[in-house]
């Protein structure tokens, strides 16, 4: 498991920071030549997890509009604190306006087997996704079937924020949808479990994460130390 400070940040051993800057060395330069190999419908990007939240150490290709010093993805974030370390292979991913990719994030472990560099890899699949759309509709043999009842239409896997203060937005913003309350509706349950889902997407490793979701919350910055340390009561009982 990745390694947490008592404030929820990230923290590596000088040895792992010291192997990362080693792969971020060897594969930088490769990077952009990499994504122009593959050409222009792919992306590829170097992230140093040791330089969190700044990770992107390389990019080659501009379709998610990044660039070096960039932030991580909301799916980056949430593997990072986990501790992930096994690699993602062909997961559906998705930029703000709306471009759908076919996304693999390849993990590099340090000899203490933590993860600090993650390759990602990430294909405009748009145009192939509307021909297979259109193959479907002329072979389906069943055109008058429905989704089955109850069904969600599969949602991106990540998206793709270009500053941090985006990045922080936009998981807000989904946990407190999540809820299902209005802030100004929710009681401290509501705001707790909040809380409780920013936790587990990483929120909390972000810069001034306490005090945007105090701002959010209409709390002050102890009450959320206060949910959180509620959460983590539980966890250990």
């Amino acid at each position: 498991m990745t390694a947490t400070s008592e404030d929820g940040k990230l923290t590596f051993t000088t040895s792992e920071r010291a192997h990362a800057a080693l792969v971020v060395e060897l594969l930088g330069p490769v990077i952009p030549v990499l994504a122009q190999a593959l050409g222009p419908n792919t992306e590829v990007v170097l992230h140093n997890l040791t330089a969190m939240p700044n990770t992107i150490a390389a990019i080659g290709g501009t379709l998610t509009g990044r660039d070096i010093g960039g932030p991580p993805t909301d799916l980056g974030l949430r593997t990072f604190k986990a501790g992930w370390t096994d690699h993602l292979i062909g997961y559906r991913s998705e930029t703000a306006d709306g471009l759908v990719m076919r996304s693999s994030s390849i993990f590099f472990h340090a000899p203490s087997g933590k993860s600090v560099v993650c390759l990602c890899i990430n294909t405009d699949i748009g145009e192939l996704k509307r021909a297979a759309d259109i193959l479907e509709a002329l072979t389906t043999t069943n055109a008058g079937a429905g989704p089955l009842l109850g069904a969600r239409p599969g949602a991106p896997a990540e998206t793709f924020p270009v500053s941090l203060d985006s990045l922080g937005e936009g998981i807000l913003d989904e946990a407190v949808a999540g809820v299902g309350v209005p802030v100004e509706l929710m009681k401290k349950s509501h705001k707790v479990a909040v809380v409780e889902d920013l936790n587990k997407r990483g929120f909390f490793t972000l810069r001034g994460a306490v005090e945007l979701a105090a701002q959010r919350l209409g709390v002050s910055r102890f009450t959320i130390y206060n949910y959180l340390n509620e959460l983590q009561a539980d966890t250990l009982d």
